[in-house]
């Protein structure tokens, strides 16, 4: 199986390096992730851009970094990287999660999963809730703690192994170009599982607040959330890691009457 790797925290991403040893002997792996983050960027493409490539190696495995976003990095790999396509998409682990539409539509990490699925190709889509200080030291410095790294490359290793064991073993599992769309939580329950859950509808707020020289800068802190059991914000409220099937091919095919 060929699979193409891809992320939008970039090449820096600690959580891509435990994403790739844990898909080590899957299959032929490529990796094309974007050179700096692209969070919010959703599934924007570079249109004016020059693109520039260079190799790096990354957990042992060769990896491609371009100075573009998720969807160009699945676009380059899809088209540029061989004379087949991949199997696969997998795009993560993103750092912070993406339940609900409006984070779904501005994600970068999903984006690229739909840039996947415009190509024919399956995709996973694979992110993690944070604790709130562990997302403002990642924000500013860049790093996390000993005891965050410990905690998260253990809970990602037992998430990743149950997925390949009930995902990726699916019949169905490569046979559609939908996006599988996986969410962690910020602590797993002891008795915690995946739960098929569906995309809730949480919305955004504000996204801007005046900073004192004038400007207005990113600052999310209103949002309203999905309150139904099988939301994908509550199942990992919950501590268990949610799974979500996104299907491109259904939006706009609802029946109505003019």
């Amino acid at each position: 199986m060929k699979i193409l790797v891809t992320n939008d925290d970039s090449q820096d991403s600690p959580l891509l390096e435990y994403l790739l040893d844990e898909l080590k002997g899957l299959g032929d792996l490529q990796i094309v992730v974007p050179k700096e983050e692209q969070s919010w960027t959703g599934k924007s493409i570079s249109r004016f851009e020059e693109l520039e490539l260079e190799e790096i190696e990354i957990s042992g495995v060769k990896t491609c970094v371009l100075s573009g976003r998720p969807a160009d990095c699945v676009n380059f790999g899809v088209y540029h990287m061989g004379d087949e396509k991949p199997d696969l998409v997998i795009s993560g682990i993103n750092i912070g999660y993406n339940c609900g539409v409006s984070y779904v539509m501005s994600s970068g990490t999903v984006g690229a999963c739909i840039e996947a699925n415009i190509a024919g190709v399956p995709a996973v889509s694979l992110s993690r809730r944070m604790a709130p200080e562990t997302y403002q030291r990642w924000s500013n410095e860049r790093c996390f703690s000993p005891e965050e790294i410990k905690q998260i490359r253990r809970e990602v290793k037992l998430i990743m192994s149950a997925i390949k064991e009930k995902i990726f073993t699916r019949a169905d599992f490569l046979a559609e170009p939908i996006t599988w769309q996986v969410e962690m939580p910020q602590d797993l329950s002891e008795d915690w599982s995946l739960e098929a859950g569906h995309l809730g509808h949480s919305f955004y707020g504000s996204l801007f607040e005046k900073k004192p020289n004038g400007a207005y800068g990113h600052s999310l802190k209103k949002h309203d959330l999905d309150s139904r059991e099988k939301a994908d914000v509550n199942i990992i409220a919950r501590g268990n890691v949610s799974v979500a099937k996104l299907d491109i091919r259904v939006l706009g095919q609802e029946k109505f009457n003019l």
